[in-house]
C-alpha cells in the first residue's frame, strides 16, 4: 500500500506537533509505503533520524514551502493558520507530480491535527484519511471564569476562531466530506463534527512514548511530589495545580516549562502559603523530565482544560505515574487505569478539592508497574493499523 502523508509539522527528537507528525509518520511506515510531504525546515533532522529507523527503506520525504509572502506573514505561532493553508496548496502540487509518476493507493492528513483546519489531501482524488485531529474541545465556562480575563480572552478568541474557520474554511468543509475516515482523538471532537460525518470517524489516541524512559524508582520521596509539565499558559492548568498542592497538607509541586503566567503562578502559590512548596524549573530537556518523573514525583498533575492529546501524558504513563486530571479532552483516554480523572464541570471550588483528594487518594496506592509498553511505538502502530484495516485492504 503506498500512502502520500501530508505532515506540515515533523520533527524528530521534539514534543508536541512537530513530535506527533514524526511518530505517525513511522506508524503508517509499519504497515505502508510512507511518502511524506513537509516543510523544508524539518529537512536536516528527518535525514539524520530517518538513517537509523529499522524501517527507514519504508519511508520517503519530499520537502516544500508555502509561498514567500506568505512566510513573511508567519512569526511564530501568529499567522501559522494562513500560512498552512497556503503550504498545503504546495503539497498538494507535490502530491499531484508525485501521483502521476507512481499512483499513490491513500493520502492521509496527518498533522496540523485540528478538525477546523482541514486539508486538501482529499483534493488528490483517491480515498482520503483525515486525521487523528483534535480541536473540538471546549473548556468548561466556570473555571475558565475563575482563572482571570487572560483566561477569558484566549478562551473567547479560540471559540470565534473555530466557529469561523470551521464554518468558512473550504479546507476543513472539503476535507469531512471528502475523507473516507476520520480519525478523531477524543470524544469531544467526535460530537464537534457535523453529524452526517460521525459515522465515518473513530476514535484513536496518538499519544506515543518514542525510547526508553529512566527506570522507576521504587524508593518515593518524602514529602509527596507532584510533577506538571507542560508551556505555562492560562489554559494547560498549572493555576489549577497550584491551587490543588495548596489544598493538601503536605504535596509539592515541581513545574516543568515556560510561558507567560509564570510570573502570576509565583505569586499565586506566595499568595496562597505555598512558596515554599512549589518550585519553578523552566524547560528540561527529555532525558531530565523522565528523571524527574521516574526519580522525583509521586504523580503527575495535568488539570489541562482541553489537551486533544498529551504527548507528555504518554511520558508520564511509561514512567510509571498515577495521572491525576480533569476527564476532559485526551488526558483521560491516555492515562487509561492509572489516572484519576475529576469532573471538570461545577464550580471550580469543588474541582480543586477534588483534584487535591485525588492527589491524597494516589498517595496510597500500591505501587504500579510502569506501561511503557502500552504506550509504545510500536503498541500504537499496530492499534492504528487495526483502524485502518477495518477501511482499506492491507497487505499482510
Amino acid at each position: 500500500m503506498r500512502i502520500v502523508v501530508f505532515a506540515y509539522a515533523c520533527e524528530p527528537g521534539k514534543g508536541s506537533e512537530p513530535g506527533a507528525g514524526w511518530a505517525l509518520a513511522q506508524m503508517i511506515a509499519s504497515f505502508a509505503d510512507a511518502h511524506v510531504i513537509t516543510r523544508s525546515n524539518n529537512a536536516a533532522a528527518i535525514e539524520t533520524a530517518q538513517a537509523r529507523l529499522p524501517i527507514h527503506d519504508r519511508m520517503s520525504f519530499s520537502f516544500v514551502e508555502g509561498p514567500a509572502w506568505g512566510r513573511r506573514l508567519k512569526r511564530g505561532q501568529r499567522g501559522i493558520r494562513l500560512y498552512h493553508s497556503l503550504w498545503q496548496q504546495t503539497a498538494l502540487k507535490e502530491a499531484r507530480k508525485l501521483h502521476e509518476r507512481e499512483p499513490f493507493d491513500v493520502a492521509w492528513h496527518i498533522t496540523i491535527a485540528n478538525a477546523w483546519l482541514g486539508s486538501a489531501g482529499g483534493r488528490l482524488g483517491i480515498p482520503f484519511v483525515f486525521g487523528p485531529v483534535g480541536g473540538g474541545v471546549t473548556a468548561p465556562w466556570r473555571i475558565v471564569r475563575a482563572l482571570g480575563w487572560r483566561a477569558v480572552v484566549f478562551e473567547v478568541a479560540r471559540l470565534t476562531t473555530r466557529a469561523s474557520w470551521g464554518t468558512v474554511n473550504p479546507l476543513a468543509r472539503d476535507a469531512l466530506k471528502k475523507a473516507t475516515l476520520v480519525i478523531v482523538q477524543n470524544k469531544e471532537t467526535l460530537e464537534w463534527l457535523p453529524q452526517r460525518y460521525q459515522s465515518k470517524a473513530v476514535i484513536f489516541q496518538n499519544a506515543v512514548m518514542e525510547g526508553e524512559p529512566s527506570k522507576p524508582s521504587t524508593k518515593l520521596p518524602s514529602p509527596p511530589v507532584a510533577c506538571f509539565a507542560g508551556r505555562l499558559n492560562t489554559w494547560k492548568g498549572a493555576a489549577l495545580a497550584i491551587r490543588a498542592v495548596a489544598d493538601t497538607p503536605d504535596w509539592h509541586l515541581v513545574l516543568l516549562g515556560e510561558g507567560p503566567e509564570k510570573e502570576r503562578l509565583g505569586a499565586l502559590a506566595n499568595n496562597l502559603g505555598v512558596g515554599n512548596r512549589v518550585e519553578f524549573r523552566g524547560h528540561v530537556s527529555h532525558p531530565e523530565l523522565f528523571r524527574i518523573m521516574s526519580e522525583e514525583s509521586d504523580a503527575f498533575l495535568f488539570p489541562s482544560l482541553h489537551d486533544d492529546s498529551a504527548l507528555v501524558v504518554a511520558e508520564a504513563v511509561a514512567c510509571g505515574l498515577p495521572i491525576v486530571c480533569l476527564d476532559i479532552g485526551g488526558t483521560p483516554v491516555i492515562a487509561g487505569e492509572r489516572g484519576i480523572a475529576v469532573n471538570p464541570h461545577g464550580s471550580p471550588k469543588r474541582i480543586i478539592k477534588e483534584l487535591a483528594t485525588a492527589l491524597e487518594q494516589v498517595r496510597t496506592w500500591p505501587h504500579i508497574p510502569a506501561e511503557a509498553e502500552r504506550v509504545s511505538l510500536a503498541a500504537r502502530s499496530q492499534a492504528l493499523k487495526t483502524v485502518v484495516a477495518n477501511h482499506f485492504e492491507l497487505e499482510n
